[in-house]
């Protein structure tokens, strides 16, 4: 049976081999004469250690730098410079009409940077990558910092102690490399733990232990990076709460210059920061005075006599004593105290000249004589109470209150009811106007000297409002049946009132006994007296070693804090006390850090604890860059007082670094992809102990388009994500982002692989004759509108016309040259399709008009009967029939001749 095949399947298969079978973008590399490599290994710096990493690619590139695909499998040879450091393997494989090739580097125990090269038909290409970190990196504007909790220290007690490196916008520097800083100090007053720290490689600081010794003063550290030649010192204060000096109170500051007065003359300790403290020993103690006689000798006689000390465990000395003070009517009156070992003290009083007792409002001069006469006031009175300002917690202080009269200035001069003049003592009075006594201006008068200067011959020396001495007519008591001084304290947990005293008669004061507490703070010492007023003094409970603070200390710099990308970060706690220096627990002290909701414990025997957190509140972004942490005391009567906060400026120590193997991709292509990595602020890779979700965004979806957010997994820096395109051409910001890390973000943009063509003419007329060949010259260029030599052109006329070559390829230089010749008008059109390998199709249309004569041969012009016309078109009919029958038989003989060869 004869075996028939179609025309139209013979046809079909002559146009499908005509075709081009292979994708628009696939290149037959061996006849593509300009193309590129590209070889990118993304992301290019790797953590250290022995792993597998498929980061290596390699494109085919268009002369115009966009990626194409090869039309067949292509082997790329690979190399390293340094197997050790990164290897590859010797070979890959571009697959046919694949987009690139991935292949695995495998890294090693060594550390550094090295070259991996490729190779592809003769053309080469190679890149940098690096393995851990540069041992010799470490930015230039960096600065050597030493950071301390506090510059105060106690003897006998530590402190933690920090180095870092920033840079000048006050980035933390992390350590590439093992880092050694060399600590110099004075070993007299105190001493780290050791004389030098080690910057870890991968941390971004170290810290060390300050231990002060026995002595106080001013001691220093200083640490020294000798290799950049740059140091940083700081100096730390040491005191103790020892006894190191004698503190002098002498109360009241008026008495009468009378004899038989007493003074109530307290003598306390002080550490070597002024604050008051008590003995461990004790302190003998000798007085004296810059008046010998009648006061000094006395104190002398005491000394030898008495032994007076301040006793082992207590906090001050009391010496009330009287002395004979008629005829020292003086200001400034100085009694001192010395000791061996803690240097001496001083104190001052003054005396008056006239005695006032209370009621009667009588004065009494000197000679002990009372004026009855006109110039008797009527003064004010009021209780004026003394003590020290501050005093040692579980001690023991004395506090003098004195009964006082108020001076009025206003009563100094004038007229009584009845009439009669009042008169003050005259050296109280101010000086005359009268210049009549030559001499007068040459003597100072007492009115004229300082206040403090001024003799109080009587209480009319006084200023307004300043108070005088006034003596009791009765003995005046705090308890018993019938008793008129009342003494109080505003907070008996601070200061207890132990004996209230009492003011004998023709005596102006009293002592009160005052026992204080654990307790520490302000409290108010009140006496009320009857019949007279009130006073009060306000002193301090002072514990120097009690803490008064836990403060948060962070490791990287006051006010700045280090978090990992999983919300980790360094703090120190330390406790302090008054003076802001390291306490000593005598107790195990307890705090929550919030919002952490850490527990940290400061262990009994110590002054601090480092500890590392976890918050995740901290899912902050780049503009919040401020936290705030808060520590509070736990645990039964826990103090919180001791409770406190502060504002940190967050610094992540990583950041999610976006990475393209190629910035520029053909917007045709499908398969392309970017790189996420987890890097420090340095750029070194960093790796998570929890998978990091990121998210990944596009800024221009009609450009590019981001589908799927990526994972960078626990133990890896890196990971890759998809990029869709759409076929447009642009350019697009990938931006990333993750928690607890600073994001980044990059510009891609989408390119044609294949350039258009674009076709333009040169010399030829706007109007050509019929019948008159017209040649011209064509041009093709890219859209660069550069030059393309060898493209084809296909020249397809719509009209009466022709122009030859139908097919022409240009020149070296873009052109080719063709005729055109009209048949008619009124104009010709013609289509050029131009085609390049490497090149998009170009296509444009020309329209030339054409001038024909207006007469030209037709059925109307030559008069000839329509008849004629009509046998004139059906004969070209009919010649047209027969030609068709012809072409039809011989095709069918053709196939049967076709049939026969096949059956034989």
């Amino acid at each position: 049976m004869t075996k028939k095949i179609p025309l139209t399947f013979f046809l079909a298969i002559i146009l499908l081999f005509g075709g081009n079978v292979q994708s628009s973008s696939a290149q037959n590399l061996e006849a593509l004469s300009e193309y590129s490599i590209k070889l990118a290994i993304s992301p290019s710096h790797l953590e250290s250690g022995v792993a597998e990493h498929q980061v290596g690619y390699l494109f085919v590139l268009s002369k115009h730098g966009v990626p194409i695909t090869s039309s067949y499998d292509v082997p790329v040879s690979l190399s390293s410079d340094d197997p050790l450091i990164a290897s590859v393997p010797t070979k890959t494989v571009l697959k046919a009409n694949e987009e690139f090739v991935s292949f695995p580097i495998t890294t090693g125990e060594k550390s550094g940077k090295t070259t991996i090269t490729a190779s592809l038909n003769g053309k080469t290409t190679f890149q940098k990558i690096e393995v851990g970190t540069d041992e010799t990196y470490l930015p230039d504007d960096m600065t050597l910092e030493l950071n301390m909790p506090t510059t105060e220290m106690h003897v006998n007690s530590q402190m933690p102690f920090t180095v870092f490196f920033k840079t000048a916008d006050d980035t933390i520097v992390r350590a590439p490399n093992d880092i050694e800083i060399v600590l110099e100090h004075n070993d007299l007053l105190a001493s780290p733990d050791s004389d030098t720290l080690i910057i870890k490689k991968g941390n971004y600081y170290a810290w060390g232990v300050l231990t002060s010794h026995e002595k106080t003063g001013n001691t220093f550290v200083r640490a020294i990076h000798e290799e950049s030649g740059l140091d940083v010192a700081k100096s730390i204060k040491i005191s103790s709460t020892l006894p190191a000096s004698l503190k002098l109170s002498v109360h009241p500051k008026l008495i009468p210059a009378e004899f038989d007065r007493a003074l109530d003359i307290f003598v306390t300790v002080v550490d070597s920061d002024g604050n008051p403290t008590k003995t461990p020993e004790d302190i003998p103690l000798e007085f004296f005075s810059n008046e010998q006689f009648p006061i000094g000798d006395v104190l002398v006689g005491i000394s030898k006599s008495e032994k007076p000390m301040i006793k082992k465990g207590e906090f001050g000395y009391l010496l009330q004593e009287k002395f004979s003070l008629q005829n020292l009517l003086k200001n400034d009156i100085l009694i001192g105290v010395s000791s061996k070992g803690y240097g001496t003290a001083t104190d001052t009083f003054r005396t008056v000249g006239e005695s006032i007792e209370e009621g009667n409002k009588l004065k009494r001069t000197m000679k002990n004589v009372f004026n009855f006469g006109f110039d008797v006031k009527d003064y004010g009175n009021t209780v004026n109470v003394f003590g020290i300002e501050n005093v040692p917690s579980n001690a023991t202080a004395f506090f003098t209150y004195q009964l006082s009269m108020i001076e009025d200035d206003e009563d100094d001069d004038g007229i009584r009811p009845d009439g009669s003049l009042v008169e003050i003592n005259p050296e109280c009075a101010e000086q005359s106007d009268d210049t009549s006594d030559p001499d007068s201006s040459d003597v100072t008068h007492n009115t004229e000297l300082d206040s403090d200067k001024i003799i109080l011959y009587s209480i009319d020396c006084l200023g307004e409002g300043e108070l005088y001495p006034m003596q009791s007519i009765e003995n005046l008591y705090t308890d018993g049946f019938v008793h008129k001084i009342n003494v109080i304290s505003s907070d008996e947990k601070l200061a207890k009132i132990v004996d209230g005293g009492k003011i004998l008669t023709s005596y102006s004061f009293g002592t009160a006994k005052v026992s204080t507490g654990q307790k520490t703070g302000p409290v108010t010492i009140s006496t009320s007296i009857n019949g007279v007023g009130t006073g009060s003094f306000t002193t301090n409970v002072v514990n120097a070693l009690e803490q008064k603070e836990v403060r948060l200390f962070s490791p990287t710099g006051e006010g700045s804090l280090i978090f990992d990308r999983d919300g980790y970060f360094d703090i120190f706690l330390i406790a302090l006390d008054g003076q802001q220096r390291p306490k000593v627990m005598t107790e195990t002290g307890k705090y929550l850090v919030t919002p952490t909701n850490g527990l940290v414990e400061i262990n009994k025997g110590t002054a601090f604890t480092f500890t590392q957190l976890r918050s995740d509140s901290f899912d902050i972004s780049v503009a919040e860059t401020q936290i705030l942490l808060t520590v509070e005391p736990i645990g039964e009567n826990a103090d919180l007082k001791l409770g406190g906060s502060k504002v940190f400026t967050t610094q992540p120590s990583s950041q999610i670094q976006v990475t393209l193997p190629l910035s520029k991709i053909n917007t045709n292509h499908q398969e392309n992809l970017g790189i996420i990595q987890l890097v420090d602020l340095q750029g070194n890779p960093v790796i998570p102990k929890f998978n990091v979700k990121s998210k990944i965004v596009s800024s221009q979806n009609s450009i590019v388009q981001i589908i799927d957010d990526s994972v960078i997994p626990a133990g890896s820096s890196y990971t890759t994500f998809p990029i869709k395109t759409t076929g447009s051409v642009g350019n697009a910001i990938i931006s990333a982002s993750a928690k607890g890390v600073n994001g980044t973000s990059t510009m891609i943009s989408t390119a044609s692989s294949q350039l258009q063509l674009q076709i333009s003419t040169g010399n030829l007329v706007d109007v050509i004759k019929v019948d008159d060949p017209v040649e011209f010259r064509l041009f093709v260029d890219d859209e660069n509108l550069d030059s393309v030599p060898g493209a084809s052109l296909k020249i397809v006329t719509k009209g009466d016309g022709i122009i030859t070559p139908e097919v022409v390829r240009t020149s070296s230089d873009g052109s080719a040259i063709v005729s055109l010749t009209a048949f008619e008008g009124p104009n010709l059109s013609f289509d050029i399709i131009a085609t390049a390998e490497g090149y998009a199709e170009g296509k444009d249309t020309f329209t030339v008009n054409v001038d024909s004569p207006e007469n030209t041969i037709g059925a109307i012009d030559l008069e000839l009967p329509e008849w004629i016309v009509y046998i004139v078109i059906g004969g070209i009919l009919m010649i047209g029939i027969v030609v068709f029958l012809f072409l039809k038989k011989s095709k069918a003989d053709l196939e049967e001749d076709w049939e026969e060869e096949e059956e034989i």
